[in-house]
């Protein structure tokens, strides 16, 4: 059990590197309920789905509710 909490503990939250890393539960990410930082679930959907995240960022880069807003075309 110490092996998965080190390895969550080491992966960057918010990020779809954090997702693959293991970090695959909507409320045990610790961004959940976050007014600004995405769950890495949602972060590795977004990047994912949207193009515009997908070709500027890189996979261990943070995304934020308002880079998905953007990538959306919400202003």
């Amino acid at each position: 059990m110490s092996r998965l909490l080190d390895q969550l503990e080491s992966v960057v939250h918010g990020t779809p590197t954090g997702y693959k890393g293991g970090c695959r539960s909507r409320g045990g990410c610790p961004n959940h309920g976050s007014r600004t930082e995405l769950t890495c679930v949602r972060a590795h959907r977004a990047w994912v789905h949207y193009y515009r995240l997908f070709e500027a960022l890189d996979a261990d880069q943070p995304i934020t509710k308002a880079m998905l807003r953007d990538a959306k075309g919400r202003a």
